[in-house]
């Protein structure tokens, strides 16, 4: 299973964590449970607002896979917040 270096933008300050992510596994399937466990670790994602997962300075569909989208094991991601206007 590939580790990906995923950085989060959280209230206290930039909170680094390598997370398991299986290649066919997709950002809706993971990411709440990856946000779970970093709320267990006492951290909160900064700002109101869906959360977003950057790679390369493109935002990812949460609905395909990494392996998908070209983004390999050990690539770094950010996830932040985005408010949507609408």
């Amino acid at each position: 299973m590939p580790k990906y270096q995923m950085l989060f933008d959280t209230v206290r300050a930039e909170q680094k964590f390598n997370v398991d992510i299986d290649e066919q596994e997709t950002l809706d399937a993971t990411l709440d449970e990856i946000l779970f466990e970093l709320r267990e670790r006492g951290d909160y994602l900064k700002g109101e607002g869906q959360p977003q997962v950057v790679w390369n300075g493109v935002s990812l569909d949460f609905s395909l896979s990494l392996t998908q989208q070209g983004v390999r094991a050990n690539d770094i991601l950010r996830v932040s917040t985005i408010v949507l206007n609408g």
